[in-house]
């Protein structure tokens, strides 16, 4: 799958949780860095080109398993306790919701590769019965542009649900 539907759950996540009226610049920042979380996945396409060919960065490998998720996630709360955040608990679960998202979502592409949704437990690598997704394969090739239109259609509702206007809830007088 490209970048589009991993992207859209991140923003449509944090348009779910910030309240509104809230800053823009808070919502702004939420979906930058739960896209980045959904993304992070993904790493493991970098970090095989980069280094050295090993199972770790294979692509859909570890960084796609729910461990992966929930230590990253964990990291994230405590982080955000130690710096005093009143909800990091709660950050850091929802840190791992988006994370574990991007495995799960792979799942349903349309490849034979699977995901390591189990790893270290088990290295069987996952698909989803339904290959629902599309799995853009070249970067320009008409194929891949038409895979991630086709995403982008999948994907609508959370983009709109994340980027509609909001409308302004009435606040009490003096507040």
């Amino acid at each position: 799958m490209s970048l589009l539907g991993h992207i859209a759950v991140g923003v449509t996540v944090a348009r779910r949780v910030t309240p509104n009226p809230e800053p823009q610049s808070v919502l702004a920042r939420r979906m930058a860095g739960l896209a980045a979380l959904a993304m992070l996945p993904d790493v493991d396409f970098l970090l095989h080109d980069l280094g050295p060919s090993i199972a770790l960065f294979d692509h859909r490998g570890p960084s796609h398993s729910l461990f992966v998720a929930i230590l990253i996630g964990s990291l994230v709360g405590v982080a955000l306790i130690a710096r005093g955040h009143p909800n990091g608990a709660g950050w850091g679960l929802l840190a791992i919701a988006v994370i574990a998202s991007h495995g799960l979502v792979d799942a349903f592409g349309d490849t034979t590769l699977g995901v390591a949704l189990l790893w270290p437990i088990s290295d069987v690598r996952i698909l989803a019965p339904w290959h629902i997704l599309p799995n853009p394969q070249a970067v320009l090739a008409w194929q891949a542009l038409t895979d991630v239109g086709l995403e982008a259609v999948v994907f609508l509702p959370a983009w709109l649900y994340a980027f509609l206007p909001r409308r302004q809830r009435d606040r009490e007088p003096g507040a």
